[in-house]
């Protein structure tokens, strides 16, 4: 017996330390030897399910849908911007201005986006991360309102401001979501639970695509195909009404370890849960030790206030980063314009859009199997590496002639959303969240989120000019990029699969002090 009156068995030593890890031991007196098996409890309740379909379906699927709702109705939206220039303007719109005009339109939702992100941190620690996401609806709906009436006000201004709103609204939610869903998850569950964030965006992309390609194609069509973001938002947000806070914020941010407490039952659906109540009040002291406990703003993290967040904070914006310069949205933004390229015919183009769409959400599913299984980093890696050689191939296919060779441009553009959608799509929003300590954890995911916004807005401005200056050769820009984010997967991101957040952020704080100390004696 020792001297706290707890009974500890089964010590155990931990790996490439000289500590051990103390077994964590209910008020029953049932002992539990590592967060591993704590995380092998977690099961997918009623609460926490709903919880996550509430802010996928309406926040991450508006992500998506907003991503590759211009794709089907491009031509169709397009002819209306000609039509209302002419009447507004009294002279017919010229092809470059179009092209100027279009490419801002798809481009501009990212800086609403960065925007977007750049005060969620501040908002989902003020609000709370369900409070926050509820409060953002005012934005999709206010867009959802300029999209619908755009055509009645004969302005072509009023999409392009609409696409600014929505990307605001989805800068905030995309931000806030992944927070939310590591926060409310068991660890044995948090990266399936994580990845449904990327599920619901391919879902999203999908129907857009489906639904501007088939019924809503035409004049009349195209404004109600942008306004149904607002539907699929106030969806999402009656279901969240219900749902659970983030029991971490209402713990360590609120203080309020009560609802905190009532909170974690109701997403388990079991009474006990002092086990991650005491893992989060450890985590509270330790960020009150460390001076994390306050409002952390993007400024301190990025002036590295304290020393470990300077590695988390590299791998966060890299990853973000690496994943739009793979050139997803090349392909999700001017999909039809690619497969025009390829000499496709337009109802074949019509059909490979879908199918692009229909693969994404496929393997995506597949991540969400197997990202507990094979882990985080794995998931990266190897796609990455596949990616490098797809796209050179991509390149090879659109520079040679010939009705064969258009399909051959569709089996890879296949594979390469296969690549993307199992592992580069959802591991950054999964991994970022769980590098951090709850303190700088939402300042952190405002920073890699910006670093994504803008990186969008990059390729979805120059792609059309890429693909008219370098034409076919344009894919292997993203070669390049590929082959860099492969290799610094390789060489600094960490494994975070069956680890709690306490553990993942020790690591990073214990080799900080190493590299401190050497310097100190290096000084000497």
């Amino acid at each position: 017996m020792s001297t706290d009156g707890y009974t500890y068995v089964g010590l155990r030593e931990r790996k490439g330390s000289n500590s051990f890890v103390q077994p964590n031991v209910t008020p029953g007196g049932r002992v539990y030897t590592s967060q591993q098996e704590i995380g092998q409890k977690g099961r997918l309740t009623l609460w926490l399910f709903l919880s996550t379909l509430a802010v996928t379906v309406g926040s991450s699927f508006q992500f998506g849908y907003n991503t590759g709702v211009l794709t089907g109705i491009s031509n169709s939206t397009q002819e209306f911007y000609i039509l209302s220039y002419y009447d507004q303007k009294g002279e017919d719109l010229s092809e470059d201005s179009l092209r100027w005009l279009w490419s801002t339109t798809v481009s501009i939702y990212a800086i609403g986006g960065a925007f977007g992100a750049l005060i969620a941190g501040y908002l989902s620690d003020v609000l709370g991360r369900k409070g926050a996401l509820i409060l953002n609806n005012v934005f999709s709906v206010s867009a959802s309102l300029m999209f619908g009436l755009s055509q009645v006000a004969n302005s072509y201004v009023m999409v392009i401001i609409g696409r600014i709103v929505i990307g605001f609204s989805v800068g905030i939610s995309i931000t806030i979501v992944p927070l939310y869903l590591a926060e409310i998850s068991p660890i044995n569950l948090r990266g399936a639970i994580g990845t449904c964030h990327q599920l619901a965006i391919t879902v999203g992309i999908l129907i857009a695509q489906v639904l501007g390609l088939y019924p809503l194609n035409d004049m009349d069509g195209w404004p109600l195909c942008l306004a149904l973001t607002g539907v699929f938002g106030l969806g999402g947000c009656l279901i969240l009404l219900i749902c659970p806070e983030s029991p971490r914020w209402l713990l360590i941010n609120r203080g309020d370890e009560e609802k905190a407490r009532e909170a974690m039952q109701k997403l388990r659906g079991c009474d006990n849960v002092e086990i991650e109540i005491n893992e989060m009040k450890e985590e509270h002291r330790k960020s009150q030790e460390m001076d994390e406990d306050g409002k952390i703003s993007m400024l301190d993290v990025l002036r590295l206030k304290e020393s470990w967040w300077k590695m988390p904070l590299i791998i966060s914006v890299c990853l973000h980063a690496g994943q739009q310069f793979s050139g997803i949205n090349a392909i999700m933004f001017y999909a039809t314009e690619i497969y025009t390229q390829a000499g496709m015919e337009d109802d074949a183009i019509a059909l490979a859009t879908v199918g692009t769409g229909l693969v994404n959400v496929l393997m995506t599913i597949v991540a969400v199997y197997i990202v507990d299984r094979t882990g985080r980093r794995v998931l990266m890696l190897y796609p990455y590496a596949a990616m490098i050689f797809i796209t050179a191939m991509i390149t090879l296919s659109l520079s040679l002639e010939g009705d064969a060779w258009q399909w051959v441009t569709l089996s890879f553009i296949y594979l390469y959303i296969i690549g993307f959608a199992i592992g580069p799509g959802p591991m950054p929003f999964v991994v970022v969240p769980e590098l951090w300590a709850q303190g700088p954890r939402p300042a952190a995911m405002s920073i890699a989120v910006q670093c994504n916004w803008w990186s969008t807005f990059i390729i979805g401005l120059a792609f059309p000019f890429m693909q008219e200056g370098i034409e076919a050769f344009t894919f292997l820009v993203f070669t390049f990029f590929l082959a860099l984010t492969t290799a610094f997967t390789y060489f600094f991101v960490p494994e975070t699969k069956n680890r709690t957040f306490e553990e993942i952020t020790a690591k990073f704080k214990s080799e900080a002090e190493r590299v401190q100390t050497g310097e100190e004696l290096y000084k000497i």
